[in-house]
């Protein structure tokens, strides 16, 4: 009675076995069905390939030499990166996680050149109800040059956005790199935090900024960001117009 029972276990525990590795097996086609399918339909982005791996434990999609290239008008935006991961719990389905070692873009806007290389970026995306709920950012390092002039190395870049399901939500944004206004340390941190509502197209919010010494965290710099209809405004000063940034591409 108990050889039988111990057998019964045993052929369960394979059962289940084959069932997950066929479980794993069918979604690791169907991610890189989709990767390609979403690809083919951008018409911006290619690769010279893509290889799944990460059995049992996870799900692992190795897209070497991603670009994506795009061309309007008098804008134009081309990014490139020799290998992205993108990481998926076989269990939770919910959650992405996407990363790569360097990523180099160069964005034209109207003869405005941007050039911006990154290294140690990790993104994760995380969904409700087939909608976008919450994206985190770590940059680890972005250089960047604005018109051919190099500006100072930015670090320990960090974004983060919650959406509800009223289509309200938060953002959070930190910063660290020299000084931008005077302090002691050599280096500062800039903050942004606050909230926003979308509606019918529209976003409005307000936003604080603020720019911290590095060395004792005191505060340097503090000036309210407000959002409306679209139009960012810095001490009452339209900024940039989000429909702008929104349609450029």
């Amino acid at each position: 009675m108990k050889i039988l029972s111990f057998k019964n276990i045993i052929i369960f525990i394979i059962t289940i076995l084959i069932l997950y590795s066929a479980y794993w097996i069918f979604l690791s086609t169907k991610l890189k069905s989709e990767i390609n399918r979403f690809a083919n339909e951008s018409n911006i982005i290619s690769y010279d390939s893509i290889k799944i791996t990460g059995f049992p434990y996870r799900m692992e999609a190795q897209i070497k030499n991603l670009n994506i290239n795009e061309e309007i008008q008098d804008s134009s935006f081309r990014t490139f990166s020799p290998l992205v991961k993108v990481d998926i719990n076989p269990i939770n389905l919910k959650k992405i996680v996407v990363r790569t070692k360097i990523i180099e873009s160069h964005i034209n806007m109207n003869d405005v050149f941007l050039d911006i290389s990154m290294e140690e970026v990790r993104s994760a995306i995380t969904t409700r109800d087939n909608t976008l709920s919450e994206i985190i950012i770590a940059i680890n390092k972005a250089d960047i040059k604005f018109n051919n002039l190099e500006l100072d190395t930015i670090n320990k870049i960090y974004f983060k956005q919650q959406t509800n399901e009223d289509l309200t939500g938060n953002i959070n944004l930190s910063a660290e790199g020299s000084d931008l206004i005077a302090s002691s340390s050599g280096g500062m941190k800039l903050e942004l935090k606050g909230g926003y509502t979308l509606k019918n197209s529209n976003v409005n919010g307000d936003l604080q900024l603020e720019i911290l010494d590095l060395s004792n965290n005191q505060k340097l710099f503090s000036a309210p960001i407000k959002i409306q209809d679209n139009v960012a405004s810095f001490l009452f000063i339209p900024l940039i117009d989000l429909n702008e940034l929104f349609y450029s591409f």
